[in-house]
């Protein structure tokens, strides 16, 4: 079964800074780097979020949505 064949799936968490874009961090302190369709989503993105995508690679997610959580 390839890695690219897992459904798409929601995954809260807090956004933090990474040196290669936005990394969710969740509340077990999973971290997981976000790779965007549009780039220019992920800009001005920060606090606590819901993204839908897909867990492209085993730190990666192929984010699809985006929605900001109250409070962030």
């Amino acid at each position: 079964m390839s890695s690219r064949s897992h459904a798409s799936r929601f995954h809260d968490g807090t956004i933090e800074p990474g040196a290669r874009g936005p990394i969710l961090r969740d509340d077990d302190g999973m971290c997981w780097r976000l790779g965007f369709v549009d780039e220019t989503t992920a800009n001005g993105l920060k606090g606590r979020v819901r993204v839908r995508g897909r867990i492209v690679e085993v730190d990666r997610i192929e984010v699809e949505y985006v929605e900001i959580q109250d409070g962030a």
